[in-house]
Order: structure tokens, then sequence, then C-alpha cells
């Protein structure tokens, strides 16, 4: 069975563009991952997540490259929802709750303006990995090398502004800087996961990773890479899950991530990490 999978892989571009993007965007939203959690944002990549598809749908509509109208959908909502936040001290979840079905509402009435052809809109939300092409495979590329300079230049400043913002300042951190950049990167980690999980799942990706290495990690370092790795393996596993089973891989790719979190929950005390 492995044979045939390792066989059909080597046979099927659409499946070898598949398992390249599941692994990029799993070290994608991996390095991300940390600080989403470490932070507390995580409504906000859900809130991003769910803004793409009024992004995506005026993408269609118009005829342009959707993925890009997506992205620019994702930048402007996480930008706007830590505006309003900061700037008129307005709840970061009143926010979400405006635009969030804002974002939704203004993609649904582009949907029903489009002609002839109808979107596979079961695909946007959960995922399709017949949509994954090589240029998808490339973007994501090049989106992991940006993440991981930015990462590498600004791991000090990170480091402080996940764990304590006054602590980040008191530092001299350019908080202001270092948000925005994570948010708009945490944005992007969402429109490039589109494909692999769908709109409703990509939260998947950004959360249960961090929230199952923070168990077992002793540093902020060690906790992004075992959530990169744990991302990795679950992706890996639920496409040949999915292959097996014939199954949809994006949902399946969700539970495997939460399968590494209970069995890593439940061996804790025997697999602590200290590094």
């Amino acid at each position: 069975m492995i044979q045939d999978f390792i066989s059909d892989i080597i046979s099927y571009s659409f499946l070898r563009n598949a398992i390249l993007a599941a692994v990029l965007v799993s070290a994608l939203t991996g390095i991300f991952s940390s600080v989403v959690v470490l932070r507390k944002i995580e409504f906000i990549g859900d809130g991003a997540a769910h803004a793409t598809f009024g992004g995506i749908a005026f993408g269609l509509l118009l005829g342009t490259n959707y993925l890009l109208m997506a992205a620019v959908t994702a930048v402007i909502f996480a930008v706007a929802v830590s505006y309003f936040t900061r700037k008129n001290k307005l709840s970061e979840s009143s926010v979400i709750g405006m635009l969030l079905p804002l974002s939704m509402s203004l993609g649904v009435i582009a949907l029903s303006f489009i002609r002839g052809y109808t979107p596979d809109v079961m695909g946007l939300f959960f995922g399709n990995i017949l949509m994954v092409t090589s240029e998808d495979v490339w973007m994501l590329l090049i989106a992991n090398v940006i993440a991981w300079v930015f990462f590498a230049v600004f791991y000090r400043e990170l480091l402080y502004y996940s764990y304590d913002e006054g602590m980040a300042k008191h530092y001299g951190v350019p908080i202001g800087f270092i948000h925005y950049a994570v948010l708009i990167g945490i944005s992007l980690s969402v429109v490039g996961s589109v494909k692999i999980a769908g709109i409703i799942l990509v939260t998947a990706f950004l959360v249960i990773p961090a929230v199952t290495s923070k168990t077992i990690a002793g540093s902020f370092r060690g906790m992004i890479l075992i959530s990169l790795a744990m991302a990795v393996v679950a992706s890996v596993m639920g496409i040949f899950v999915s292959y097996v089973l014939d199954m949809p891989p994006g949902p399946v790719i969700v539970v495997m991530l939460f399968m590494e979190f209970l069995i890593t929950v439940s061996l804790k005390a025997l697999i602590r990490v200290r590094f």
C-alpha cells in the first residue's frame, strides 16, 4: 500500500504538488503558530481565514487571480482588526464579529453575480487537493523563505513580543512593526493554506500544532520547531490516509493534528522536551 502510494506520487504531478504544498503550508503556519497561541490571537487567524472568502469571490467575479485578491482581503482584515482594537479601544472579538460576517456576506453577493461556471465552493471551504498547482508550490516556497528570514532576523524581538508586550516595549522592541508584520504573515499563511485545508479548517494549522508543542517544549525555539515537525507529520500522514481510504485530505489532516494533540497530552510526562 505504501509502495502504491509512493508509485503514484512519482507518476502523478497533482499528488506531488499536494504533498509539497502540504509540507510547505505546515512549515509556514507552524512558524507563526507559536506566536498566535502565545499572543492569544487565534481569533484573528480564524477571522482572516473566513475573510478570504470575500476576496476569493470578488477575484472570481472580476476574472483576476483570486488568491491575490484573497491575500489582499486577509491582510486588510487583520490590519483593520488591529487598528480598530488599538486606536478605538474596541474589543478584538467585537471588531472581528463585525468584519467577518461583512466579508462573508460580500463574498456571497459577489458569487451570486457570477454567470456560467460555478466555482467549487465546497473546495474553497474544505480544501481541494486537485486545486494545487506547481505555481502554488513555488509561491509557498517563496513565502517560507521570507517568513524564515523574518524570524531569523527578528527572533529576539518576536520572543519578547510573544511573551510580554510590555517587556518588549521596555527593551526597545518596535512593537508596531513587529505586530503588523506578524499579522500580515498570519494572513498570507492563511491564504497559502486555503487550497489544502479550506477556509473553515485552516485555523487548525495555526492553532493545534502550537497548542500541542506548548505542552512539552521548554523554550520558544523548541515550541516553533516542534510545531513545525508536528504539522509536517500530520500533513503527510493525512494525505496518505486520505489516499488509502479515499477521503478528503484537508479534514483528515486536521484530524491527524488533533490526534497528535491527544497523544502528546496523554504522554507528556514521558516525552517532556527541554531545548
